[in-house]
C-alpha cells in the first residue's frame, strides 16, 4: 500500500467521522489531545468499514491503517476479524494488507501475533480465494515457524481435500527445502488428489518429480544434503528459466495477434476505413496494440501514399500524449515530432509540465519544437499561439542550462529552430541568443566535445541568410567562431567554419585560407574547397585548388570549385589556363570529362566576349576530346563550328575530311551528302583516289562496320555538280561505286545460298 493512498483513505475516514458524529462538536484546537472517546470512535469507524464496506479496496486500506497503528486496540480488531468465520471478505482484506508489510521500511511490530490466526484460517477454509491471501501473508514468517502446523495439517485425514490443497499451496509459497521435501513426500500418498496437488504446485516453481519411488528417495537424499543457499540459488534459476519460457510464449502469441491486426487493417477497402480502424486500435486497452497502431501510423507517414493527418485521429492521438504507459507517451511524442502538427502544441506543452519520465520529457520538447516551428510558418493553416511558443522557448532555456549534455543539446536545438522565424521581439531574440553564447562559453571550459560542436552548430545555423535574426546572431557569435577554429576537436572546428562562412564568405576565406589550408580534418578541407569555389577569385585560389587535384576524396570537389571560379573570370585568365590545362603535368590530374567541362566554359566566355581566337582554340580542344571519348555527335558540332570560321584552305579541307568521316560514322547520310555537295561546288575539287572525299567514301563502303552502303549510295545519287567536268568525274565515281556494291551484294547472296 503506498503512502498517498493511505493518506487519502485516512482523510476520507476522518471527514466521514466529523460529519456523522462530531457535527455538533467543536473541533479541537492545535496542540490539544483528542479525548479517548474520540479515538474509540475512530476505531469503531475503522472496524465498521473493514467489516461492512462495499468497496474491497477500502477494506484493505483500513486494514493497512490499523496495522500501522500503535494502539493495541487496533491490533485486537485485526486479530478478531481474522478469527471470524462469518465475514470471509474482511478476513481476506486483512491478509491482503499483511502481505505488503514485508516491504515496509519500518518492520511490523509483534508480527508473531498473526501466526496462529493465519494458520487457523488456512487449515479451516475451504475457499481457495480466501485461503490464498492468508497463505501469501505467511511469507512474513520463516518456514520453521509454520512447519509443524502445516505439515501436520497436510497429512491430517480429518481435513477435507480442498483444505489440504490450500495447505499445499501455502507450503509451496515458502522457498525452503524442507517445504519442498515434504511436498515430494506427498507423492507416496494414497490419495490421488493430494498427489496431483503436490505435483502441480512443485511444477509451478519448475520442479518435476519422478513417479518412481526410488528416484524420489534419491532426490530427497540429495535435497537434504544441499545447503540452503544452493537450494535458493537453484530455485531462482528455475524460476528465471520458467519466466523466460513464459515470456517467449507470450511474445509468440503477441506477434500472432499483431500480425492478425495487420491483416485486418490491410483488408479495409479504402484509406478512410483503414484510418478509422487505426483510430480504434489507438484507444485499445492493451499496450502492445496501441504501440502497434502508433508504429503503423509512423509507417504510413514515411510511405509514398497519402500521409495521415492529425485531424483524422483527433483527440484519440492527443490523448496518448498523457497515456499511463511511458512507452506509449514516448512513441506518441516521436510520431508527433515527425508529423510536425501545430495543433499538437498545446497538449504537448500541458503534458511537459507534469511529465516525470526524463526520456519522454525530452521527446515531448522535440515534438513541441516541430509543432511550434510548423505553426509559425507564413503558410501555416493553424498558427500556434504566441504564449505557447514563448513557453516552449522557456522550457528550452531550462534544458539548455542543465549540466546534462543531452538536455542542453535539445534545448539549444529548440531555441535555434524557433528563432529562425519571425514573431518575437528583438529583445527576446537577443536574450535567447545570449543564452546560447553563454552556454557555449560554459561548455568550452569542459571536456564534452560533442556538446561544444552541437552548440556551435545551432549558432552557425542562426547565421544563414534565411534566418530572421541573422544580423543579431552574427554580431554575437562571430567571436566564438573565430576562437573555435583553433580548437583541437575536429567537430568543433567544422562548426566554427560553418559559422564564419554563413556570416561572410569572402571574409571567411580571407581568415581561413592560410589557417586551415592543410587542416588534418578531411571534412574541414572539403569545406574550405567549397568556400574557395564560392568566394575565390585570385590566382592563388586556383593554384591551391589545382594542388588538390589527384588527392583522394578531394580531387573532384577541387575541380568543381575551380569550375565555379572559371565561370567568374574573364577570357584573359581563361586563355592562360587553357595552356596550363593542356600542359603534360596536368594530364594525370585532369580527366578528359573535366577538360571538356573547362573548355565548354572557355567556349561560352569567348563567345560572350567576341574572342575569336580563344573560341577556336576551345572548339578545337573540345573536338579532340569528344573524338577521343567516341562522342561523335558532339565532335561533329565542334568541327562544323570550326569549319564555318576558318579562312585557311588547307585547314578547310582537313576539317571537311574530318567532318565527313564523322557524318559517315554517325550514319548521317543526308548530312554527308550535303557536305559532299558543298565540296563539289568548290573550284577544282579533288576527286582523285587520294583526295579526302573519294578516300572517305570508299573507306566507308569497304568497311565491315558500315551500317548499309546502299543508303549512302542512294543519298549520293542526289548530289549534283554544276561544273561539267566535275559532274562527269562524279558520275564516273558513282557508277564505279554502284557497280562494286552490286558485285559485293551478288557475292553475298551466293555465299548465303551455298550455306
Amino acid at each position: 500500500m503506498n503512502a498517498p493512498r493511505l493518506h487519502i483513505s485516512l482523510l476520507l475516514l476522518v471527514v466521514c467521522s466529523l460529519q456523522t458524529i462530531w457535527a455538533q462538536e467543536a473541533v479541537p484546537t492545535a496542540g490539544e489531545v483528542a479525548p479517548a472517546s474520540e479515538i474509540d470512535t475512530q476505531l469503531r469507524i475503522n472496524r465498521t468499514t473493514l467489516l461492512e464496506s462495499k468497496a474491497y479496496s477500502n477494506r484493505i486500506d483500513v486494514a493497512s491503517l490499523l496495522l500501522s497503528s500503535e494502539d493495541p486496540a487496533a491490533r485486537a480488531i485485526l486479530l478478531d476479524v481474522l478469527k471470524r468465520t462469518d465475514n470471509p471478505t474482511a478476513r481476506a482484506a486483512v491478509c491482503e494488507a499483511l502481505n505488503p508489510t514485508r516491504a515496509w521500511k519500518k518492520p511490523l511490530k509483534n508480527k508473531e501475533d498473526f501466526i496462529k490466526p493465519l494458520l487457523d484460517l488456512i487449515t479451516s477454509q475451504e475457499d481457495f480465494a480466501i485461503a490464498k491471501p492468508a497463505a501469501d501473508a505467511t511469507l512474513l514468517f520463516e518456514y520453521s515457524q509454520l512447519q509443524q502446523e502445516l505439515e501436520k495439517a497436510v497429512t491430517d485425514p480429518s481435513l477435507s481435500i480442498n483444505i489440504r490443497k490450500n495447505v499445499i499451496y501455502a507450503m509451496r509459497r515458502h522457498p525452503d527445502k524442507r517445504a519442498v521435501a515434504k511436498l515430494i513426500s506427498l507423492f507416496d500418498s494414497a490419495e490421488p488428489q493430494i498427489v496431483e496437488a503436490a505435483r502441480t504446485e512443485l511444477a509451478s516453481v519448475g520442479i518435476s518429480v519422478s513417479p518412481d519411488p526410488a528416484v524420489r528417495r534419491q532426490v530427497l537424499a540429495e535435497l537434504q544434503q544441499r545447503g540452503a543457499e544452493a537450494f535458493l540459488r537453484e530455485r531462482l534459476v528455475r524460476q528465471e528459466t520458467r519466466m523466460r519460457g513464459l515470456e517467449a510464449e507470450r511474445d509468440v502469441w503477441r506477434s500472432r495477434y499483431l500480425a492478425a491486426l495487420g491483416n485486418v487493417y490491410d483488408s479495409r477497402p479504402d484509406d478512410a476505413a483503414k484510418n478509422a480502424f487505426l483510430a480504434q486500435q489507438l484507444s485499445a486497452p492493451e499496450l502492445a496494440v496501441k504501440l502497434w497502431a502508433l508504429d503503423k501510423l509512423d509507417e504510413l507517414r514515411q510511405g509514398t501514399g497519402n500521409k495521415p493527418k492529425l485531424a483524422e485521429f483527433g483527440a484519440t492521438l492527443m490523448g496518448l500524449v498523457s497515456d499511463p504507459s511511458g512507452q506509449v507517451r514516448l512513441n506518441t511524442a516521436r510520431l508527433l515530432a515527425r508529423m510536425g502538427e501545430p495543433t499538437a502544441a498545446k497538449p504537448l506543452l500541458d503534458q511537459l509540465k507534469v511529465e516525470q519520465d526524463e526520456q519522454v520529457r525530452r521527446e515531448i520538447l522535440v515534438a513541441l519544437r516541430e509543432a511550434c516551428y510548423a505553426g509559425s510558418l507564413a503558410t501555416a493553416a493553424h498558427k500556434v499561439p504566441e504564449e505557447v511558443r514563448i513557453e516552449t522557448l522557456e522550457w528550452a532555456a531550462k534544458f539548455l542550462n542543465e549540466p546534462d549534455a543531452e538536455r542542453a543539446r535539445i534545448g539549444a536545438e529548440v531555441i535555434g529552430k524557433l528563432l529562425e522565424q519571425n514573431g518575437l521581439k528583438a529583445e527576446d531574440v537577443g536574450r535567447y541568443l545570449t543564452m546560447l553564447a553563454e552556454r557555449y562559453v560554459q561548455a568550452s571550459a569542459g571536456t564534452d566535445v560533442g556538446l561544444r560542436g552541437h552548440l556551435l552548430g545551432v549558432m552557425a545555423a542562426l547565421c544563414v541568410p534565411r534566418s530572421t535574426c541573422r544580423e543579431q546572431a552574427a554580431e554575437l557569435f562571430v567571436a566564438s567562431f573565430e576562437q573555435a577554429i583553433t580548437d583541437k576537436a575536429d567537430t568543433v572546428r567544422q562548426k566554427a567554419v560553418d559559422g564564419l562562412v554563413n556570416i561572410d564568405k569572402p571574409a571567411a576565406l580571407k581568415r581561413l585560407r592560410d589557417t586551415l589550408a592543410n587542416d588534418p580534418s578531411p571534412v574541414i578541407r572539403l569545406k574550405l574547397i567549397d568556400l574557395v569555389g564560392d568566394a575565390g577569385a585570385a590566382q592563388q585560389d586556383l593554384v591551391w585548388l589545382c594542388e588538390r587535384l589527384g588527392v583522394a576524396g578531394e580531387s573532384e570537389p577541387a575541380w568543381q570549385a575551380m569550375l565555379k571560379i572559371f565561370r567568374r573570370l574573364d577570357s584573359t585568365v581563361l586563355a592562360d589556363w587553357t595552356v596550363r590545362i593542356n600542359a603534360p603535368t596536368m594530364s594525370a590530374r585532369v580527366a578528359p570529362e573535366q577538360r571538356i567541362s573547362f573548355f565548354t566554359i572557355v567556349e561560352q566566355k569567348a563567345q560572350a566576349e567576341n574572342k575569336a581566337g580563344l573560341l577556336r582554340e576551345a572548339q578545337r580542344n573540345l573536338a579532340q576530346l569528344y573524338l577521343a571519348g567516341n562522342s561523335f555527335k558532339q565532335a561533329a558540332e565542334c568541327v562544323k563550328a570550326l569549319l564555318a570560321t576558318t579562312t585557311d584552305e588547307r585547314e578547310r579541307q582537313a576539317l571537311q575530311a574530318q567532318l565527313l568521316r564523322l557524318y559517315l560514322t554517325l550514319s548521317s547520310m543526308d548530312l554527308a551528302a550535303g557536305l559532299i555537295s558543298e565540296c563539289l561546288a568548290a573550284e577544282n575539287p579533288d576527286l582523285g583516289p587520294s583526295g579526302f572525299l573519294v578516300k572517305s567514301v570508299e573507306e566507308y563502303l569497304n568497311s565491315t562496320a558500315a551500317a548499309d552502303p546502299g543508303v549512302l549510295l542512294k543519298a549520293l545519287e542526289q548530289v549534283k555538280a554544276k561544273d561539267p567536268e566535275t559532274a562527269r568525274l562524279w558520275r564516273a565515281l558513282l557508277s564505279r561505286w554502284a557497280e562494286g556494291f552490286a558485285k559485293a551484294k551478288k557475292l553475298e547472296n551466293s555465299d548465303r545460298a551455298s550455306n
